[in-house]
C-alpha cells in the first residue's frame, strides 16, 4: 500500500509532480471506501444484510476459549484465597494487556469482545468491592443488601468499558458502558424509592431503552451504508435497546399477575406488527428478534383458545419458524416497498437505503 512518505519520496527523486500527489491523496479516501463495500470474490456489501464482525476464523474461537479459562482460573482463585479486590485488578491488567495484542494489534473480534467483557466486569467487581467495603465501614449499607453492591458493580463496568474504549475502540464497549450506567441508576433509584421504582419499572426500562435505541440510529444515519466501525457500534447498541424496549412493553401488557386475554394477546401481535415495520424501515432485526417471545406467546393463547391447546405450542413454533424464513427472504424487497410508501419525511435521511 503507497504511503505519504512513498510519495514524498517519489515527489523528490522526480517520479512524481506535487501536483500529481496531491490529487493522488484526494483519490485515497474515495478508493478506500468503495474497497470497504466489497468482499471476497468482488461482490459488493448490502447495507440490508446487516454485516457486523465476530469470528475471523477459527483463531478467534481459540483465543476465546483462552480468555474464558483464564476467566475462570482467576475467579476460582479469589474464591479460593478470599482476595477478590486483588485479582479484579489482575484480571483488569491481564484484559487490557491482552487487548494490546488481541484487540489493537491483531484486531481479532471475537476475543476482542471477550476482553472487553472481562474488563468490564473485573472492574465492576473492583469498584463494588472498594466502594461498598466503605459504605459497610461507614455503616451506610448493610451486609446482606444486594442492591447497593449491584449499583455500584454496574457503574464501575460502566467506567471500565469507557475507559476501554477510549483505548481500544472495540464496538461492544459502548454498549456495555450504556446497559452499566442505566442499570446503575435504575440501581440507585431502587435504593431511594422502592415503592415507586416498583411501579414504574417498565416505564423506567422502557425510556432508557428509548434513548439508547435513539442514540443507535443517529450512529447509523452517519454511515448509511454501514461499511464502517459505527455501524458495528450501532449494532449493539440496538441490541441492547431492544430487548429492554421489548420487555418493558410486554410487562405493561401482561399485568402484575402475568395474566393473558385475547385483547392483550391481539395487542401484543400489533405492537410486534409495529415494531416489524420499525425494523424494515432502520433496516435493524434487533427489535424484531426480541419481540418474537411475546409474539409466540400471543399466537400460542389465541390458538389454544380456538382449538386443542396439546398442539398450539407446536403450531406457534411452525407459525413462527415460517415468519422468520419468509422475512429473511423477503427483507429486501419488503424494505423496498415500505420505503416507497411511508411518509418518512426527514427521518428518511437517517435510514439506509433500500438496495
Amino acid at each position: 500500500m503507497i504511503r505519504d512518505e512513498h510519495l514524498d519520496l517519489g515527489i523528490a527523486q522526480g517520479i512524481i509532480t506535487a501536483e500529481q500527489a496531491a490529487r493522488l491523496r484526494a483519490l485515497a479516501p474515495s478508493v478506500s471506501t468503495a474497497a470497504a463495500q466489497v468482499v471476497d470474490g468482488g461482490t459488493a456489501l448490502d447495507p440490508d444484510d446487516e454485516r457486523f464482525r465476530l469470528i475471523g476464523g477459527f483463531n478467534d474461537i481459540f483465543v476465546a476459549i483462552g480468555v474464558l479459562l483464564l476467566v475462570s482460573a482467576l475467579f476460582s482463585l479469589s474464591s479460593t484465597l478470599g482476595f477478590g479486590v486483588g485479582f479484579a485488578f489482575i484480571a483488569m491488567a491481564a484484559a487490557w494487556a491482552l487487548s494490546v495484542v488481541f484487540s489493537r494489534r491483531l484486531k481479532l473480534a471475537l476475543p476482542a469482545i471477550a476482553l472487553a467483557l472481562m474488563f468490564a466486569g473485573a472492574g465492576g467487581i473492583a469498584t463494588y468491592t472498594i466502594v461498598g467495603g466503605l459504605l459497610l465501614a461507614g455503616g451506610v449499607a448493610e451486609a446482606d443488601s444486594l442492591k447497593p453492591a449491584w449499583a455500584l458493580f454496574s457503574l464501575g463496568a460502566a467506567l471500565s468499558a469507557l475507559l476501554h474504549h477510549r483505548r481500544f475502540r472495540v464496538p461492544i464497549d459502548t454498549a456495555i458502558a450504556a446497559g452499566g450506567f442505566v442499570c446503575a441508576l435504575m440501581g440507585f433509584i431502587d435504593i431511594a424509592g422502592p415503592e415507586w421504582m416498583q411501579v414504574y419499572r417498565p416505564l423506567l426500562w422502557a425510556f432508557f431503552g428509548g434513548l439508547i435505541f435513539v442514540l443507535a440510529v443517529r450512529i447509523d444515519a452517519t454511515d448509511p451504508l454501514r461499511t464502517t466501525r459505527r455501524s458495528d457500534v450501532a449494532f449493539w447498541l440496538h441490541l441492547l435497546a431492544a430487548p429492554m424496549i421489548v420487555n418493558a412493553i410486554g410487562a405493561l401488557f401482561f399485568g402484575p399477575e402475568g395474566a393473558l386475554g385475547v385483547g392483550q394477546a391481539v395487542g401484543i401481535l400489533a405492537v410486534f406488527a409495529a415494531f416489524g415495520l420499525v425494523a424494515l424501515v432502520l433496516d435493524r432485526r434487533a427489535l424484531l428478534v426480541s419481540a418474537l417471545s411475546y409474539a409466540g406467546l400471543a399466537i400460542g393463547y389465541l390458538l389454544s383458545e380456538s382449538i386443542a391447546k396439546d398442539i398450539s405450542v407446536s403450531l406457534t413454533l411452525l407459525g413462527l419458524a415460517a415468519l422468520v424464513l419468509l422475512l429473511s427472504v423477503q427483507w429486501r424487497g419488503l424494505r423496498r416497498a415500505a420505503l416507497a410508501r411511508l411518509p418518512l419525511g426527514r427521518i428518511r435521511r437517517l435510514v439506509p437505503p433500500a438496495s
